[in-house]
């Protein structure tokens, strides 16, 4: 079974946190949490694979922020209450970030919690100066909803992101991703709203790369898109 240390250990290791004198800061430090701090470095992967740029960035100190802050719970990306921390990229001239626990308004009005999202650093900036939520139209390029099961997972958590789907448009990436799966997820999963990575683990270098992977040929069929 995955351990919270391994978690953090491998958030620490893809960003270097510890060896260049960092903090890495769960302000809830649950294996849930740190799942989805786990699956946003992995994200930082699939950018620099497909030849990008992503480096961290906190909202109050900027590039390379000596505390490596993540919400304990979903919050607004504009909210400078601490300096949370997110990726700034850059891929084929196209600027975009990654976030983890952001609030978006879908397209009926509805508020959505995304665990791990991707959105045009263009929106991003006039989220920020406007401090309203950003939108899932255009400006959010993937939506990733993260869980860590410590027992027997059920289908419910699916349905309400398929649900959260239904309220956005086609994005480039949508993914399903936990540690456990069932035959019951991965039957709702196989419907297509979204791509199922119901096994990763840092434990598991294989999972790891197929993540990586589909990520990476995702990201790099939108940033050649006009």
């Amino acid at each position: 079974m995955t351990t919270l240390t391994d978690l953090k250990n491998s958030i620490d290791n893809i960003f270097s946190i510890s060896s260049t004198r960092k903090i890495l800061q769960l302000n809830s430090n649950t294996r849930e949490r740190a799942f989805e701090a786990y699956v946003f470095s992995l994200c930082a992967l699939a950018v620099r694979k497909a030849g990008g740029k992503a480096t961290l960035k906190g909202i109050n100190t900027g590039l390379n922020p000596t505390v490596v802050v993540f919400r304990g719970s979903p919050g607004q990306m504009w909210s400078d209450a601490q300096d949370f921390c997110f990726l700034t990229c850059e891929l084929n001239n196209k600027k975009f970030e990654v976030h983890v626990d952001v609030t978006y308004e879908g397209q009926t009005g509805a508020n959505h919690e995304i665990d791990v999202s991707i959105c045009a650093e263009q929106h991003a900036n006039q989220v920020r100066k406007n401090r309203r939520a950003p939108k899932t139209n255009k400006p959010l390029i993937a939506a990733m909803e993260c869980k860590f099961y410590d027992s027997t997972p059920g289908v419910s958590l699916v349905r309400t992101f398929i649900g959260m789907l239904r309220d956005c448009p086609s994005n480039q990436f949508n993914g399903f991703i936990a540690n456990k799966s069932t035959g019951g997820i991965e039957k709702f999963l196989s419907k297509g709203w979204a791509k199922s990575f119901t096994d990763l683990s840092p434990l598991d270098k294989a999972a790891e790369d197929r993540f990586i992977n589909n990520l990476e040929q995702a990201l790099r069929q939108w940033s050649h898109t006009p």
